[in-house]
């Protein structure tokens, strides 16, 4: 799975072009190690786009590589309206073999497209937990969405790649230590913690594992640390948490509840709460 073939129709020609893919994509920090279109390719494109709104567009590829394609289109390259996108899914030759990492952006490219062709939907169904014609709206895909448009500048062109929640992340981290805490975990295996890895590779503090709530993640890695279910983390001993999301950072607390009646120290990277005593910190 190392490129796109995507075809456009305008009211003037047709356009047959291949994306290259990357796992090193500059897009990676956000959507984590999936194969995504190389440094400089959808800029190409949209030079060779440029004049009419696209009519037609059909992708052929893995949903997840095909997302910030399709995004380009509605945004950019098409009209909401008027743009038909037909996503062509060849799963027998582009099945993941850690599906749940591609999950969240294959549901959304296929939800926004407007028809998706599967040669195994039932293959689908079984490995990714959904039917790719019938996608549905789940949380993990919503707050990718809202990730991506929290990071997208106003033309919609390019993103900021973390960096602020990188930012973030290291002085949680630091917190963390100056509060004496040596065993911590990162809550949330999501779109932020595939961003904030920078802020991972030499921490002040012993990163023991990755807390999530998807049961189909338990014992794959992220950054080399494993996930996890909340009771798991608490039996390793860990003694402190930082909340790792932005968008559904105030659930992600509510969760923490029996974490933090246990005596875990839980931080928040964006938000407070004043009715937690000293079991809470908030960066800023």
């Amino acid at each position: 799975m190392n490129r796109i073939e995507l075809t456009c129709a305008q009211s003037d020609r047709e356009l047959h072009s291949e994306i290259e893919l990357s796992t090193q994509s500059p897009w990676s920090s956000i959507f984590g190690p999936i194969p995504l279109p190389v440094a400089g390719s959808l800029d190409q494109l949209n030079q060779q786009l440029a004049g009419s709104p696209l009519q037609q567009a059909t992708l052929r590829g893995h949903p997840a590589s095909c997302l910030l394609p399709i995004l380009w289109i509605r945004s950019i390259w098409g009209s909401v309206t008027s743009t038909r996108i037909t996503l062509n899914w060849d799963c027998t030759a582009n099945m993941n073999p850690a599906p749940s990492t591609y999950q969240p952006a294959a549901r959304l490219a296929c939800l926004l497209a407007d028809s998706v062709r599967c040669d195994s939907s039932d293959a689908v169904l079984q490995e990714y937990g959904f039917d790719p014609c019938k996608p549905g709206v789940t949380e993990d895909i919503f707050d990718l969405l809202t990730n991506i448009v929290d990071l997208w500048d106003p033309n919609l062109r390019s993103a900021v790649l973390g960096d602020d929640w990188t930012s973030e992340m290291r002085s949680a981290l630091t917190q963390a230590s100056n509060d004496g805490h040596q065993r911590v975990a990162l809550y949330g295996a999501g779109t932020h913690t595939r961003a904030i890895g920078e802020a991972l590779m030499s921490p002040p503090v012993e990163i023991t594992c990755i807390i999530d709530d998807d049961a189909r993640r338990y014992g794959e890695r992220l950054w080399g640390f494993e996930i996890m279910p909340p009771e798991a983390a608490i039996e390793q001993g860990v003694d402190a948490v930082v909340l790792s999301a932005n968008s559904i950072e105030d659930q992600l607390w509510e969760k923490t509840a029996e974490i933090r009646s246990r005596g875990v120290q839980v931080y928040r990277l964006y938000g407070s709460s004043s009715s937690v005593g000293d079991l809470t910190h908030a960066t800023h």
